[in-house]
């Protein structure tokens, strides 16, 4: 008589049930929130290492620019960092590429070619032989290039917008866009100044 029926035993596992269904969803549910956290963290990372070189390269380059929107090349009028066989600073040959690793994603890379410290050109046989390559930042849904044009409308008058492509006969642009966008979240994009002003033209 002092004992549990039945009735009440079934209820108490059914509450007991209840009470560890919702436990494991909230440890579910806050496992998946830290692990999303994670990756967040870790992809701003990637993207601040990134700004970190862009910024740095881009105040140095040089009067030659050429991009397709996808791809940015450029020589450094600055000396950038040590290379070309030097303890001293070096000017280089800088380009980045947006491209499809073979895992499929979206990634944001870096190549470095110095050149010569004696003023020589580089020989342009074949093609160009990088010396460094690094993944800037990986796991991105999109990816590009713009520039900062002054262009003449049919009005007569002088407007600047934001264009993709860049020949490399064009004074080179001051200002530098650097649109990336994560898989799980946007990014605003950021804006890379140079240290040498745009060539007028004649």
């Amino acid at each position: 008589m002092a004992g549990f029926t039945l009735l009440e035993l079934i209820i108490a596992l059914a509450i007991a049930s209840l009470v560890a269904l919702i436990g494991a969803s909230a440890l579910s549910g806050m496992l998946d929130f830290r692990q999303r956290s994670a990756q967040r963290a870790d992809a701003r990372a990637d993207v601040r290492a990134a700004e970190r070189v862009l910024r740095h390269e881009w105040a140095a380059r040089g009067k030659a620019v050429r991009s397709d929107g996808r791809s940015l090349e450029f020589d450094t009028l600055h000396p950038i960092g040590t290379g070309g066989g030097a303890a001293q600073p070096a000017l280089a040959h800088v380009r980045l590429a947006c491209e499809i690793a073979p895992s499929g994603a979206l990634e944001l890379l870096h190549f470095i070619r110095f050149l010569p410290l004696d003023g020589a050109a580089p020989s342009t046989q074949g093609p160009p032989r990088w010396q460094d390559r690094q993944v800037l930042a990986t796991g991105l849904r999109s990816c590009a290039f713009s520039f900062l044009a002054r262009l003449r409308g049919a009005d007569g008058q002088e407007h600047t917008r934001w264009q993709t492509r860049w020949e490399e006969n064009q004074p080179a642009p001051q200002l530098m866009r650097l649109a990336l966008s994560g898989l799980r979240e946007d990014m605003p994009p950021v804006v890379y100044t140079a240290r040498s002003k745009p060539e007028q033209p004649r």
